[in-house]
């Protein structure tokens, strides 16, 4: 990514009114992934089905999943496809069935970029 040229006040003031921005934005490649994580997370029913996991504590059947939503078994697996796509959860087969756990290290990966923003956030108060 090129250097940012500084910004200046384009204001008509004395005083000038804009803070410089001295830091370079997020990497592009690492916006893209995150988004893709974050937009897999951005619709209810897979937040739940994430939290239907999280507190099973351990790989959930496919069935399992599909009987605690009240949408069609398409509809799920379209979820759990996207979940799995973004890298938050992780598929194992098991005879016919796959089973479903949570991605610790794209959580991790998460958690953190969530920490940066707050950890900023607060600094600037």
């Amino acid at each position: 990514m090129s250097k940012l040229r500084p910004i200046t006040c384009e204001c008509d003031t004395e005083v000038a009114c804009c803070t410089a921005l001295n830091t370079e934005p997020i990497d592009i490649v690492q916006a893209e992934d995150l988004a893709e994580a974050f937009h897999a997370l951005g619709d209810p029913y897979r937040m739940a089905i994430v939290h239907l996991i999280a507190v099973t504590g351990e790989a959930v059947c496919v069935v399992d999943v599909e009987r605690h939503f009240p949408v069609s078994q398409s509809t799920v697996s379209y979820h759990l496809k996207t979940l799995l796509d973004a890298g938050v959860i992780d598929r194992e087969k098991r005879s016919k069935w796959n089973y479903y756990s949570l991605n610790p290290t794209r959580l991790g990966h998460l958690t953190d970029a969530i920490a940066n923003f707050r950890d900023r956030a607060t600094a600037t108060v």
